[in-house]
């Protein structure tokens, strides 16, 4: 016959949670990076290939992340009526600021020549120095 009870018995030990010092980690990767960029830039170059993968991958990312976090967000929502009206200032705010972005991006692509930003940091052919 087992005397132990249920209730008495040990709980299973907590799970630590490693994501808090994602933070750190994040910020030590980048003092490394500077830090091989200063001592063994040549070797900083080899692992270009690397970099050019993970940003890949991370822009490979970003849209079903987006995706998931606004229906899990939608999901939540017990009310319908709540669904719609932040589904309205979503829609708002986006042709708001698209709008704006537009503008913006006529009204400097449509500058007079003396004004445009960046004028002479177009390629330049071989030979052919910096005007000053």
């Amino acid at each position: 016959m087992d005397t132990t009870d249920s209730a008495t018995a040990p709980a299973p030990p907590a799970r630590r949670d490693r994501t808090r010092y994602l933070y750190l980690a994040v910020i030590v990767a980048v003092l490394a990076g500077i830090l091989v960029g200063l001592v063994a830039p040549e070797f900083g170059k080899e692992l270009k290939p690397i970099g050019t993968g993970f940003v890949n991958l991370i822009k490979m990312m970003i849209s079903p992340v987006i995706f998931c976090t606004i229906v899990l967000g939608v999901g939540s929502v017990r009310q319908a009526a709540k669904v719609g009206k932040v589904g309205g200032l979503a829609l708002g705010y986006f042709l708001t600021m698209s709008t704006v972005a537009l503008a913006i991006g006529l009204v400097v692509g449509n500058l007079p020549p003396r004004l445009r930003p960046g004028p002479g940091t177009g390629p330049r052919r071989r030979g052919q120095g910096r005007r000053r």
